[in-house]
Parts: structure tokens; C-alpha cells; sequence
């Protein structure tokens, strides 16, 4: 369809012991007795206690030792919650206005992991943080925007915020990567950003096979009205909608709390991904037929890559599709679609009668 121009948890830290023994915070305890501790774990770990106090004897001890340590608090690192931690917790939330109970609970580990990021200065994805999903901030979530940047996933604001821009790059990571869309940054996530190499966007001629295999990614992407147009400031790539001028028979609109892709954010991304040609800005289908990257040619010279529209006439627009050549294995020729909402994006046969375009750099 064709959709408006657009208008344009917790945090969970786990910190690695050799950050404290390398002078980060004023931590002052002896190297030996922290390397007696048991093993950190992340505080909001499923493995930790949900309310941790005194008494308790663990990695989720020594965990919360680190962090109190990088806060200001100069305790012996050894993974038990004696009264020297009971006080450098109450010192704590004291000056986080927290209630002052020595209990270590949601409000005071959201708290403690914020403020210990922001004291350690670098921060490791897959040791120092949980999962990261919308709603999250931090060091952990700033690092992430960081690296997703380099990926060329999205136009990142490293702003230590975890929003609609930094979901849409997320999702885009994830499938050029053959992850799950999902927008979380779990394990898988945070491994394929350590060990993958970043490449620039394609530039020069445009390869149709870089195209095709960017559209690809997005199989099963929920079509979404207006999802794809940087509607937030997204960039290219699965992202809320809009229900402004929503149509659709499923009731209520789901376009603005699912993140997905309409037909012409789906081309979009494509040609993003695919050639680092970003059509339309993030226009329309009307505007894309309008964008200068984009020739008129004749269904006969169509050309995997090429773009049919459909409308009324040429740049009266409702629809598009991304013409994906012949199937070698049906000998059928093939589109991938973002077609209506309550579908996904689909690796479909092709539908003719359209109005062909062919893109070039």
C-alpha cells in the first residue's frame, strides 16, 4: 500500500571483575581477595535473588561488591553480603533517593547498574549487560548504538537511549545476520557483534543479487502500515507505522505498537541494504516512482531487482513489489512482497500489469 511522507529493561550490567582491579571507580580491596570471590553474576540475573541482603553468599554478592566499588563504596570484594555491604548499600541508596533498607532490590539494582556503567567508562555487551530491548539506557544500550553504527544497521544517535531508532537498527542487524527479528538483544545478538566484520554500505553500480538477498532478509517481516518510512527518525528498515489513514480490516490498528514493514518500506530497505540508495528519502510509492535513481522501462526488459508498481497511471501509486527473477528450481518468476496487514513479507510468484522501473545507481 501506498503510506504517508513521513513526518519524521531494564538495563541489566554485569561487570567484569578485571575492570575494578585495572583502577576504574575507588575501589581499593586487594587484588587476591577479589580473585577468592565467586564468579560475578548480572544482578538481574534469573540466577539472582530477586531482593538480595545480608547473609547472602554468591557471584550476585560479588557482583553488586563491583558495582558498589565503582560507585565510591571501598569494600573488600569476597561475594559475601556482610555489614560492610549492608552500609555501602544503605550509602548508596541514600544518595539515589531510594529507600534506605540495605535491601537489594528491583529499584536499587535498575539503579546501581546505571550508575556503575556510567562510572566504568567502557562497557562489554556480553559480560557487562543483560538482555537490551526497548526502554532500556545506559552504557550498555550508548556502547550497542555504537556498534550498530559501524554495521551501518542505522543513523544512531549515541545517546545511551534505547528507542524506535535503535529497535529498527537492531531488527536490521538481525537479519542481515539470519537472526530472529525481534528488536532484543540477547546472546545471539551480542555474539554476532563481537565476532562479525563490519562492511560498508554497497556503493557504485548496483549488484541486483545485494538487493535481493537484503529483501530476503526480511521474510517473514510483519507487514505494517507505514512501518519502514523513518516515521521516528528510524532510518531504513522494520519500524512502527502509523495509523493515519489506515484502512486495513484488522480492528484495532496495530501499525503503531508493531514494528514491521508496508510494501514501500520493504523496497526501501532493500535498495538501502542492498546498493546504499535510500529512495525517496522514505517516501511513498508515489514518490518513489518520482526518485531519480529510478528509469521507466517495459514489463518485456524487465530484470531481477527491477521495481513494478500499480496504480492508475505511473506515479499514481498504491503498491509495490520487488521483481526476484526466475525460480531455478519451479522455472517460475518471482517477487518479494510486503502485501496487507496480518501477512508477512512473502517470496511469491509474480503479478504483471503493473509499472516497471529500473533502478540504477
Amino acid at each position: 500500500m501506498s503510506t504517508l511522507l513521513p513526518t519524521r529493561r531494564r538495563l541489566s550490567l554485569g561487570l567484569a571483575l578485571a575492570a575494578v582491579l585495572t583502577g576504574v571507580g575507588a575501589y581499593t580491596a586487594s587484588a587476591a581477595s577479589a580473585a577468592a570471590a565467586p564468579t560475578p553474576v548480572p544482578l538481574t540475573s534469573s540466577a539472582c535473588p530477586a531482593d538480595l541482603r545480608q547473609g547472602e553468599a554468591d557471584g550476585c554478592v560479588t557482583q553488586l561488591q563491583l558495582e558498589l566499588n565503582l560507585t565510591g563504596a571501598r569494600i573488600t570484594v569476597d561475594g559475601q553480603f556482610g555489614p560492610g555491604t549492608d552500609t555501602a548499600v544503605r550509602n548508596f541508596q541514600a544518595s539515589h533517593a531510594l529507600s534506605v533498607d540495605g535491601i537489594v532490590g528491583p529499584a536499587t539494582k535498575s539503579a546501581l547498574d546505571t550508575a556503575a556503567a556510567a562510572a566504568s567508562g567502557t562497557v562489554d555487551l556480553r559480560t557487562q549487560c543483560g538482555d537490551l530491548q526497548t526502554g532500556a539506557g545506559g552504557a550498555c544500550v550508548s556502547t550497542l548504538q555504537t556498534m550498530l553504527n559501524s554495521f551501518n544497521a542505522g543513523r544512531l544517535t549515541v545517546d545511551g537511549q534505547f528507542g524506535p531508532a535503535t529497535d529498527t537498527a537492531v531488527r536490521n542487524f538481525q537479519a542481515s545476520h539470519a537472526l530472529a527479528i525481534d528488536g532484543v538483544v540477547g546472546t545471539a545478538v551480542k555474539n554476532a557483534l563481537y565476532t562479525s566484520t563490519p562492511t560498508p554500505l554497497p556503493s557504485g553500480p548496483i549488484d541486483p543479487a545485494k538487493v535481493l538477498n537484503a529483501a530476503k532478509s526480511y521474510l517473514d517481516v510483519p507487514y505494517v502500515w507505514g512501518g519502514g518510512h523513518s516515521l521516528r527518525g528510524e532510518g531504513p528498515g522494520p519500524s512502527l507505522g502509523t495509523c493515519d489513514g489506515y484502512t486495513g480490516s484488522i480492528q484495532p490498528c496495530p501499525a503503531n505498537t508493531t514494528a514491521g514493514l508496508d510494501c514501500s518500506g520493504l523496497v526501501r530497505a532493500a535498495f538501502w541494504f542492498g546498493a546504499g540508495i535510500d529512495l525517496a528519502g522514505g517516501g511513498d510509492t508515489d514518490q518513489q516512482t518520482l526518485d531519480s535513481h529510478l528509469t521507466p522501462i517495459a514489463e518485456s526488459q524487465r530484470r531481477p531487482g527491477d521495481v513494478e508498481y500499480f496504480g492508475t497511471d505511473p506515479h499514481t501509486t498504491t503498491h509495490v513489489v520487488l521483481y526476484a527473477g526466475t525460480d531455478p528450481a519451479t522455472g517460475a518468476d518471482m517477487m518479494y512482497e510486503a502485501k496487507e496487514t496480518g501477512t508477512n513479507v512473502h517470496y511469491v510468484g509474480l503479478r504483471t500489469g503493473g509499472y516497471w522501473y529500473h533502478v540504477s545507481a
